[in-house]
């Protein structure tokens, strides 16, 4: 409420900030189901009484922890920052998320993160900006912004959940804080100087993982991204450690879910041939060929989130390039763009219709197919396995199909078809993979990108 009032009053037309503009986001954890309902209509009334654009939105935090094996505090986390998210991509850029943190929560997350062990970028704390956050008032009290409330007449509403001892981050506020204060009484300022302390450190490391990031990190996409693993070991280790949690970070809208167990496994796979790991926060880790790459597996969207469901099967979003795990599957989903003497030898072999050659220079087999790229609709792939009523045109048909008569016609075994993937693309399945791909998206004489679709099954990696 304090932060909402003192935006308002600095920007829009004829303030001190004129060409800023507000809009409300709300998201309904569905914690409190009347409780957060009125919550949610008393944002929406205020909102319209300040003549304020608001998008409101709701998901069931607890359906999400429980589906997702996480506590209720990191899922309401998760799908909160995805929501706001989600809410700024759908404003003109460019967009800044303002969040209302202040000092006492400083001080709350850095005994969270000193419990936690996190780590010594972990122990600076809450950033004022952090990417595409902002926290207007981190260096303000608690304290100060209910007076701020009170000298402008508004009146908050308190979260009776604040009060849950559920909540560890409750239980630091109420129990462990009163305790320290009773031990040394400026313990919150003695915490923030070490944050303040601790920043200068952090921010030199953060320099050199800078440094090394252009030498180590040889392909970088939304949902993946790729280390030479020579140029990784060649870092003193501290900086080895502090370019994964970046790289993980990166893929984990900014919060790195690695710990020091899982560092120590992916330096003894390192050591190997070749190796996979399963790591928190959907990330894969995947060692061969010298290269090392992390994958995420990100099953749920941001329009999903706002709608409160999820899709009955899985899905992942596969940029182009970029490779993903395949939910309920043993596969890898990849996709990569044909470039340089290969597409200009393919580009003349369509012109000359001559199949043979263009064979020979695009391997094909079961596993890889190549389509137009200008026939995909959208910017990145969807890949799942079926759902019921899936269908396509496969390769030389007027009509549509249903992916279960496929199957069928293709004597594909019963247990093998709820375990094959399924590219799409905005419009329509591209390829069910393996099996056949669909005609909208065939090579011809007018195809002037190519696009390389290819699944790797697990027993290659």
């Amino acid at each position: 409420m304090c932060l909402l009032h003192l935006l308002h009053q600095l920007c829009g037309p004829d303030r001190h900030y004129p060409h800023v503009h507000l809009h409300v986001a709300h998201l309904d954890h569905q914690l409190r189901p009347e409780a957060s309902a009125r919550d949610a209509d008393a944002v929406k009334r205020l909102a319209e009484s300040w003549q304020l654009p608001v998008t409101l939105g709701v998901v069931a935090v607890s359906t999400l922890a429980r589906e997702k094996q996480l506590s209720l505090e990191e899922a309401a986390r998760i799908a909160r920052y995805r929501f706001l998210r989600m809410v700024a991509q759908s404003l003109p850029a460019p967009t800044r998320i303002a969040v209302a943190h202040h000092r006492d929560d400083q001080v709350e997350t850095l005994l969270l993160h000193w419990l936690r062990g996190g780590g010594i970028v972990s122990m600076v704390g809450l950033q004022p900006r952090q990417q595409d956050i902002i926290r207007p008032l981190l260096s303000v009290t608690h304290a100060e912004t209910l007076a701020y409330c009170h000298q402008h007449q508004l009146e908050p509403l308190e979260d009776e959940s604040n009060t849950d001892p559920r909540f560890l981050r409750n239980r630091v506020r109420h129990e462990l804080l009163p305790l320290l204060e009773s031990l040394n009484p400026g313990i919150r300022a003695t915490l923030l100087r070490n944050a303040e302390v601790l920043q200068v450190d952090a921010a030199w490391i953060e320099a050199q993982v800078d440094a090394a990031w252009s030498t180590v990190v040889t392909a970088e996409h939304s949902t993946s991204i790729s280390l030479q693993r020579t140029a990784l070991l060649a870092l003193p280790l501290s900086l080895q450690r502090h370019l994964l949690r970046r790289v993980s970070a990166h893929l984990s809208e900014g919060q790195s879910p690695l710990e020091l167990r899982h560092y120590k496994l992916i330096e003894a796979m390192l050591q190997q041939p070749t190796g996979a790991l399963h790591l928190p926060g959907h990330l894969s880790a995947i060692y061969r060929g010298g290269s090392l790459i992390f994958t995420l597996n990100n099953d749920i969207q941001p329009g999903h989130v706002a709608r409160s469901l999820l899709h009955d099967n899985e899905e992942v979003v596969l940029p182009i390039p970029a490779r993903v795990v395949v939910p309920n599957t043993s596969w890898i989903a990849c996709a990569d763009v044909v470039a340089g003497a290969q597409l200009q030898a393919a580009r003349e072999a369509l012109q000359r219709e001559d199949w043979p050659t263009l064979w020979r220079v695009l391997v094909v087999n079961r596993y890889v197919v190549y389509v137009d790229a200008a026939s995909i609709v959208g910017a990145a792939l969807r890949v799942r396995t079926r759902s019921a009523g899936d269908r396509m045109r496969p390769l030389g048909m007027v009509h549509e199909k249903k992916i279960q008569d496929i199957l069928v016609d293709r004597h594909i075994a019963r247990a093998e078809r709820e375990r094959i993937p399924l590219f799409f693309s905005a419009a329509h399945c591209v390829w069910l993979a393996g099996i056949a791909i669909d005609d909208r998206v065939r090579l011809s004489s007018a195809t002037r990108e190519i696009v390389r679709l290819s699944i790797i099954p697990d027993e290659a990696l």
